[in-house]
C-alpha cells in the first residue's frame, strides 16, 4: 500500500470528506444564524435574551407634567366715599377679610349706606390693612368725598377735598395707615369754593330766561362739573297775591327754564334738586317774587 506523510491513500480520501462535511455544517449554521437576524449586521447579543429571543426596547416614559406656578397678586381693594356712602370694590383672600372690612364700613356709615362689590380669590395676597379698618373709615368719615385704591405697596387717593392742608394731610396719613414702605399716589383735587346763589329774575306771567341770567347760571354749572357729588338746587318763588295754583304752577314752569339750562350744559338729573314753590310773603316787592334761585349743595 502507498502511504503519503505516513497515511495511506484511502485516509487521504476520507480526511478530505470529513473536512467538507465540517465546512458544510458551519456554512448551513452561519446561513441559519444570518436568516434570523443575528451575526454581521444583525442583532448584537445586547438585543438578546436566553432562547434567542430578542429584549423589547424600554418604553419611553414621558415626563412627568409640571403645575404652572401660582403667582400671588397683590390685594387689591377700591373704598370710594361720595355723599356719606361708601362703595367697595377689589379682591380679597377670604372672607374674614371681606368681613372686617364690610363691618367696618358699616359702622361708620351706616348699613344703608354701603354697596360692597368684593370679590373672593385665595390668589390674592393679605390685606394686612384690613384689620384696623374701623380707624380707616372712622377718619375718611370725617374728609368728605375721597377714593382709595390699595394695590400691594401702591395706594392712590382721588376726589375732591376743600383745602391744600386737607390734601397733605390725606397723603400722610396714607402713609401711616399702610406703612412706611407704602408708595402714595396722591391724585386729590382741591375743590373751588362754592359760588354764591344765583338769583333769575322774570318778567310778569313769563317763564323766558334772558341771557345775562343765563350767564351768570354758568358759574353753578361750571361748579357742578369740577365737584362730583355736588348738586345745583333750583328753588321757584311767587307772588302772594292771586290765585295760588296758578302762582306755583308759574314759578314751577321757570323752574324747569332754568333746569333746561342745566340739562344743555351736561349736568344729569342726579345733580339737579328742584325743591318746591315758596310763596313770597311780606316784602312786597314783586320782582323777587318773580324769581328763580340757584345754589350748590
Amino acid at each position: 500500500m502507498e502511504l503519503r506523510n505516513g497515511r495511506s491513500n484511502e485516509d487521504w480520501a476520507r480526511y478530505d470528506r470529513i473536512k467538507w462535511i465540517i465546512a458544510i455544517i458551519l456554512a448551513l449554521l452561519l446561513l441559519a444564524m444570518w436568516l434570523m437576524g443575528y451575526g454581521p449586521g444583525g442583532k448584537s447579543c445586547d438585543t438578546c435574551r436566553a432562547g434567542n429571543a430578542p429584549v423589547p426596547a424600554a418604553a419611553a416614559v414621558a415626563p412627568a407634567a409640571v403645575a404652572p406656578a401660582v403667582v400671588a397678586q397683590a390685594c387689591n381693594v377700591g373704598l370710594d366715599v361720595r355723599g356719606g356712602k361708601v362703595s367697595i370694590t377689589g379682591s380679597v383672600k377670604d372672607e374674614a377679610t371681606k368681613k372686617s372690612l364690610i363691618d367696618a364700613a358699616t359702622a361708620a356709615y351706616g348699613a344703608g349706606n354701603v354697596s360692597d362689590s368684593l370679590k373672593l380669590d385665595g390668589n390674592v395676597g393679605a390685606c394686612a390693612w384690613a384689620g384696623k379698618a374701623n380707624d380707616l373709615f372712622g377718619w375718611l368719615k370725617t374728609k368728605g368725598d375721597v377714593g382709595i385704591n390699595v394695590n400691594g405697596d401702591a395706594v392712590t387717593l382721588t376726589g375732591l377735598v376743600a383745602s391744600q392742608s386737607i390734601k397733605d394731610e390725606l397723603g400722610t396719613w396714607a402713609t401711616t395707615y399702610f406703612g412706611a414702605n407704602t408708595k402714595v399716589d396722591n391724585q386729590l383735587r382741591i375743590a373751588a369754593a362754592k359760588p354764591p346763589a344765583v338769583k333769575v329774575y322774570f318778567a310778569t306771567a313769563k317763564s323766558d330766561i334772558v341771557a345775562a341770567d343765563r350767564d351768570a347760571i354758568g358759574t353753578i354749572i361750571s361748579y357742578v362739573k369740577a365737584n362730583p357729588g355736588s348738586k345745583a338746587v333750583i328753588s321757584g318763588f311767587h307772588d302772594p297775591r292771586g290765585n295760588k295754583a296758578s302762582n306755583e304752577e308759574l314759578a314751577k314752569n321757570r323752574a324747569k327754564a332754568v333746569r333746561e339750562i342745566l340739562r344743555a350744559a351736561q349736568i344729569p338729573d342726579e345733580s339737579i334738586d328742584m325743591r318746591k314753590p315758596v310763596e313770597t310773603t311780606g316784602s312786597g316787592d314783586l320782582k323777587e317774587a318773580r324769581r328763580v334761585e340757584v345754589s350748590v349743595e
